[in-house]
């Protein structure tokens, strides 16, 4: 496998490819809340003949701070950087994400039929979500939308005031206990307007779908999520093959081998992900040759 750290004022991530000269089917890895490179699920698509661009989506020099208003345009222009590799097969691109990056993979593979050809949606979202800042202050001006697509914010889908008990549990976060959000997400899903308006159009992916969750996730209902996806898809008549596969006792952590058993950050070590390692890496395991073999269709 070869590495190569990519470092540019409108890119930021590592390129991972197979010694062979190629072309190669690509992926694009876009990584979620925590905004660092997803490395090694790039690593493990290159030991499987992919090339594969893992890009971080904020935090890093020359990125925004936060997960606010990210362009869409900072991920289709990795995605030409990437297609315009010579070690890459342009005509057989997909993006790979999980959580919200699953919820970004949708995104902008809906709003670039054109480029993308294949998506992977580990635990994802079937809206896009009010931003959520590091500091609890730039809340005070009012939800704002974690992508933005021409200058304008994606519609989002806003987080309702927490009962009380939601607030006494993010209480006690604050003071060192896990938390689990599942049920504010499901309750704000009950506002049908802003759902309907923040729904991702997945029937504009211009290739296959494969949706992954977990039945005892604690962070969101991804369940719920993906079969919204799907249904869209059906409704909608889409002609490309569309799976979602729940593991009903995988958690939030469900994603590439490996990925329950990585360290998490300050703070992400206190989110109640549902599940447990050893369910999580089980469906990890089992679910990645569907993983590759949605990619290798694309």
């Amino acid at each position: 496998m070869v590495s190569v750290q990519v470092s540019r004022p409108d890119l930021v991530g590592v390129l991972c490819s197979p010694k062979s000269p190629g072309p190669h089917p690509a992926v694009l890895v876009v990584g979620g809340s925590s905004g660092a490179v997803p490395e090694l699920v790039a690593r493990l698509l290159a030991e499987q003949g992919f090339a594969a661009l893992a890009v971080a989506c904020f935090g890093a020099a020359g990125l925004p701070r936060d997960l606010i208003e990210i362009p869409l345009e900072y991920f289709s222009g990795a995605l030409r950087w990437l297609a315009g590799r010579p070690e890459v097969d342009a005509d057989r691109l997909a993006v790979l994400g999980r959580s919200r990056g699953g919820e970004l993979a949708l995104l902008l593979a809906a709003a670039h039929p054109e480029l993308v050809r294949a998506v992977v949606a580990h635990v994802p979202s079937s809206v896009a979500w009010q931003a959520v800042p590091s500091d609890p202050r730039a809340m005070m001006a009012g939800p704002r939308s974690s992508w933005s697509r021409g200058g304008e914010p994606v519609p989002f889908v806003p987080m309702l005031p927490p009962s009380a008990a939601e607030m006494a549990e993010f209480q006690g976060f604050l003071s060192g206990r896990p938390v689990s959000f599942r049920s504010a997400f499901e309750r704000a899903m009950g506002q049908d307007e802003a759902v309907a308006a923040a729904s991702i159009e997945v029937e504009r992916i211009n290739g296959p779908v494969l949706v992954l969750s977990g039945g005892r996730d604690g962070l969101w209902p991804s369940e719920l999520f993906g079969e919204r996806i799907i249904a869209r898809l059906d409704a909608r008549g889409h002609r490309f093959p569309h799976r979602h596969v729940c593991y009903p006792e995988a958690g939030h952590l469900l994603g590439a081998p490996g990925t329950a058993a990585r360290p998490r950050g300050a703070g992400f070590d206190r989110l109640v992900m549902g599940g447990d390692p050893v369910a999580d890496e089980t469906a990890s395991r089992d679910s990645w040759p569907h993983v590759l073999e949605f990619l290798s269709i694309s």
